[in-house]
């Protein structure tokens, strides 16, 4: 064991009783250089606060910390926060909004687990109960409601003050702020959901079920389930859920090791390759976030450990990545252009991004992440990452008082 007191700890150079003039402009050099080393300099990071005060009451703290973010066609960011209430809120990145408007509270929902955009806009969502329970919701933003609308027997002016769209519209002549409606609807599932996420088509909805880590095949439509398999019969699975670009579903169980199911051949079955894993590490195992390039055919995927991973589906091949910093469990990722950014970091972490180049096969930490706009804040913790539709990364906080980071990758040279 080593003897702590009496170990020689370094001391600050400027307890030398001689310095020379080069020690002292080197030493003023490090200094200048190591307090801004841990932050992101790359690219460039703002915050919203969630609630514009010209329109709705902001979020109230232990309420807000985001769980799940969405992109919606129209351009908007959706999200939903856990803690004493579970609310839905949007981004609208409008040029005369540009501000977050909280849509309402979920009726007895804790935390919002997860949540995708249907084909006809409408937004479906997973939400655990203060009771540990499941529920799911439907979000009708005003534009959905407006093609439900039937006119007759309305007035002008009743038709001319329907709102067209989720918006906020900051004008000292008619400043505006509208949005939709929000439906709970029963859970297929008796407990938690882990997961959600949409086959390609939108007609149906991959559920992952705590418990067993079941999959469940949900028909919002007819509220149709097809159970499709379990991926540990003792709940030593991961929670998240992926799809390649032919629609196959991916999780993962014991070990890390993947499965995949089929919906054309209605096979499930567990592959012959296991998520990276630190020696030693292999029964904790869990792959927590998912991405993908372009073509759909890589996944990339990171784990509790803090790792990342690249998933080739065709050649069933997975080469371990690296592991960008100290911080473990990587809570979000997301791509932008031919980059896969990852955020990392445990509750009682100080969160890093991390960046991965596909071309120049570079795996980057980028630091810590401080925005000065529109208020100076540090983000410490973060559950939930998405991309824009001009290839900005939005990242949802996850803290007493949270709010909504957007970054904007650095320029090539």
């Amino acid at each position: 064991m080593v003897d702590l007191n009496n170990k020689t700890w370094p001391s600050s150079p400027l307890k030398e009783k001689d310095l020379d003039e080069e020690q002292l402009k080197q030493f003023l050099t490090i200094r200048a250089d190591y307090e801004k080393c841990a932050f992101v300099t790359s690219g460039h990071l703002e915050v919203r606060a969630l609630g514009a005060k010209e329109f709705t009451r902001p979020i109230e703290p232990d309420e807000s910390g985001i769980t799940a973010l969405v992109k919606h066609p129209c351009g908007h960011i959706y999200g939903g926060t856990g803690g004493k209430a579970a609310h839905l809120f949007f981004y609208n990145p409008a040029p005369d909004a540009d501000a977050v408007a909280d849509i309402g509270i979920i009726p007895g929902a804790s935390k919002v687990v997860a949540m995708a955009v249907l084909p006809d806009g409408e937004i479906i969502g997973a939400a655990t109960t203060f009771e540990q329970k499941s529920l799911l919701f439907i979000y009708k933003s005003c534009e959905v409601l407006l093609r439900e609308k039937s006119f007759a027997g309305m007035g002008v002016r009743e038709i001319f003050d329907l709102p067209a769209e989720d918006q906020l519209f900051f004008s000292t002549i008619d400043p505006c702020h509208s949005s939709g409606t929000i439906e709970v609807i029963a859970s297929p599932v008796d407990g938690e959901i882990c997961d959600l996420i949409p086959a390609p088509g939108g007609e149906k909805v991959y559920i992952l079920a705590a418990g067993k880590g079941e999959i469940i095949e949900y028909y919002p439509a007819g509220a149709a389930v097809k159970k499709i398999g379990s991926l540990d019969p003792n709940g030593n699975f991961s929670r998240k859920l992926a799809l390649d670009n032919c629609g196959r579903l991916y999780g993962a169980g014991l070990y890390g090791k993947i499965f995949r199911y089929t919906p054309e051949s209605g096979e499930f079955k567990a592959l012959d390759i296991n998520a990276s894993s630190i020696k030693g590490w292999e029964l904790y195992n869990q792959v927590t976030a998912w991405s993908s390039d372009q073509s759909g055919e890589i996944l990339y995927g990171g784990t509790n450990a803090g790792q990342i991973f690249r998933f080739d589906t065709v050649n069933e091949k997975i080469t371990t990545l690296g592991k960008p910093c100290i911080q473990t469990r990587i809570t979000g990722m997301s791509r932008s252009g031919k980059k896969i950014y990852a955020i990392i970091g445990e509750a009682d972490d100080c969160a890093h991004l991390a960046v991965y180049n596909d071309e120049s096969r570079e795996l980057l930490d980028l630091g810590c992440l401080l925005a000065r706009s529109e208020r100076p804040w540090n983000g410490y913790r973060f559950e939930a990452m998405t991309t824009g539709r001009n290839g900005e990364i939005f990242l949802g906080e996850y803290d007493r008082i949270s709010q909504l980071f957007i970054y904007y990758p650095g320029i090539e040279e």
